[in-house]
This record gives C-alpha cells, sequence and structure tokens, in this order.
C-alpha cells in the first residue's frame, strides 16, 4: 500500500518544522494533523479498509510522532499526554 510511503514522503519534507524545538508541540501536531495525516488518508474512503491497513498506517504515524518528540529508539514509549498534544 502506498499511503504510508506518501505519509513519509510529506513527513520527509516536513522534517525541519515537525522537529524545530522552537515551534510547540501543539503546532507541530497541527502541522502533522493537517499535512501529512491527511496525505496518508486521502483516497482513504475509495479502498476498503483492512485490519492490516489500519494496523500499518498507526504503526507508520507513531513512528512519526516519535520523530517529532525526539524519541528515536523503539525502546523509549511516549506519554499519553504527549500523543494527545500531537493529535
Amino acid at each position: 500500500m502506498q499511503l504510508w510511503r506518501i505519509g513519509w514522503n510529506k513527513f520527509r519534507q516536513l522534517v525541519p518544522v515537525l522537529t524545530n524545538k522552537d515551534v510547540s508541540l501543539i503546532m507541530r501536531g497541527r502541522l502533522y494533523s493537517s499535512c501529512v495525516r491527511s496525505s496518508m488518508l486521502h483516497g482513504s474512503e475509495t479502498w476498503p479498509v483492512r485490519k492490516e491497513n489500519v494496523v500499518a498506517l498507526q504503526r507508520a504515524e507513531m513512528r512519526m510522532v516519535r520523530w517529532m518528540c525526539g524519541q528515536r529508539g523503539p525502546g523509549e514509549r511516549l506519554s499519553k499526554r504527549i500523543v494527545k498534544h500531537v493529535n
């Protein structure tokens, strides 16, 4: 499925802003939601939703959120408070 690839391409275009610590986490979350998430979900109403597609999109989204927050390792956990600010 190409949707998360499209999302990763858009995320990589915006990495300088999305990882900038001078920009508030709330603003980075709004930018992520309006640009990256919308590009991943574009056209999703035309394809059937399968469980593996939903899991893949959730996995990609959490990796992007971790990157935005500066937690690159898979063993590091994000608090629910931070995830709430981003979403």
